[in-house]
């Protein structure tokens, strides 16, 4: 297994901030990058211990001083579950349905956590805005029932464009629950993935599968998934028999990974040009895989 690979033509984006410091009759630019990543043995579990010498942060190749490093373990959570309600997952959505209940029952642990839920098929709906009410969220869910065309794209964009502030301190996480099959989205994958990483989210997929898994629909599904989350610094989680007890333990290792995550930061000596910066992080276990974003547009901060 090896790092996520980087994709300079995609985004992925945590915050800049670029003070200007001026010397004598030339600018010095100070910018501060920030990322996150999750981490993960040979065998998948996650790995919670590391500290800022276990990693190595490179910026376009170049290696970077890591200037801030902080692990975050239960920490508070914003966390927006993107159902699919369309009719090509109609036949499992009743199992789904009920699995994303459970989750959002056991997701908000604390009093700074927040969830919201949003279903999509042919439009989007916002069914429960931010909130801690656990018991809110499930009785969203619970009232849907399955129809209509599937506008992917347009839900992640849309959720991600409104929902989500990047300077929110807490982890902001999109659970996405779909076969990954995109049919009237009007946004297309790549306005949804920058928006997304623009918004500082990492998304988790729970792919669907259909019964003929091998159809070119369905690995054509599961092929944007794995993009939108390893570009995000997500992941992919696929049941394999999509049981009621499969879902259950399936979003449980979501909600783990959400809440085991790391944030480091380093610094660059150069003004923030708009163009995109690829980010690749390297443990010094070779054996261990960094969940990381692939990189990011190095925006202005508004002033």
């Amino acid at each position: 297994m090896r790092t996520s690979v980087v994709t300079a033509a995609l985004v992925a984006l945590a915050a800049i901030c670029a003070p200007r410091l001026t010397a004598s009759r030339q600018d010095v630019y100070v910018t501060l990058v920030h990322t996150h990543f999750t981490v993960t043995d040979r065998e998948g579990r996650l790995v919670t211990t590391l500290g800022r010498d276990d990693v190595k942060v490179y910026d376009d190749d170049a290696a970077r001083p890591v200037a801030d490093f902080s692990r975050h373990v239960d920490a508070p959570v914003n966390v927006a579950v993107l159902l699919d309600r369309s009719q090509s997952v109609s036949d499992r959505f009743p199992v789904l349905a009920s699995a994303a209940t459970a989750f959002e029952r056991s997701v908000l642990k604390g009093r700074d956590d927040r969830g919201l839920v949003v279903a999509f098929d042919s439009k989007v709906y916002l069914l429960q805005d931010w909130t801690s009410d656990a018991g809110r969220l499930a009785g969203s869910i619970q009232r849907l029932t399955s129809a209509g065309g599937t506008s992917m794209f347009d839900a992640v964009y849309k959720t991600c464009r409104d929902k989500f502030e990047i300077t929110d301190t807490r982890r902001n996480a999109l659970v996405l629950v779909t076969d990954g099959e995109d049919t009237t989205s009007l946004a297309t994958f790549d306005q949804a993935l920058q928006m997304a990483t623009i918004s500082g989210v990492a998304i988790y997929a729970v792919g669907i599968r259909t019964d003929d898994s091998l159809s070119p629909r369905d690995l054509q599904g599961h092929r944007v998934l794995s993009h939108l989350a390893d570009l995000t610094g997500g992941r992919v989680f696929s049941p394999d028999d999509q049981s009621p007890a499969q879902l259950d333990a399936l979003f449980g290792k979501v909600e783990k990974e959400i809440r085991s995550s790391y944030t480091l930061s380093y610094y660059l000596d150069v003004a923030p040009d708009r163009s995109f910066h690829s980010v690749r992080i390297e443990p010094n276990d070779k054996t261990l895989v960094v969940h990381a974003p692939s990189g990011y547009y190095a925006r202005p901060t508004p002033q």
